[in-house]
């Protein structure tokens, strides 16, 4: 599946405080901080826009991140990781 990297005109911006309100309502638990140390060290986190310095998390990307991270069901740990193919649900 392609990724997103543009903004709707309707995307809403959500600081990183409502991403990670947006994360927990979604049942992933990621701190602000955590957020922060995730885009600072590069380690594949959500994408975020900055406005300044300020950055903003896109409502529909932090959504399609969140279903590109999960794996496909398994039964054990000692079957393999596979990805998901969650359906990234399409921008409105």
């Amino acid at each position: 599946m392609p990724t997103r990297t543009h903004l709707d005109d309707a995307d809403i911006l959500l600081t990183r405080k409502e991403a990670s309100r947006e994360l927990a309502a979604l049942g992933i638990r990621r701190s602000p901080g955590t957020l922060a140390k995730i885009y600072s060290t590069g380690s594949n986190g959500p994408p975020c826009v900055h406005l300044g310095r300020t950055p903003y998390y896109p409502r529909s990307l932090l959504h399609a991140w969140v279903r590109r991270q999960l794996t496909a069901p398994r039964a054990s740990s000692r079957e393999p990781r596979r990805p998901g193919g969650w359906p990234v649900a399409p921008a409105s």
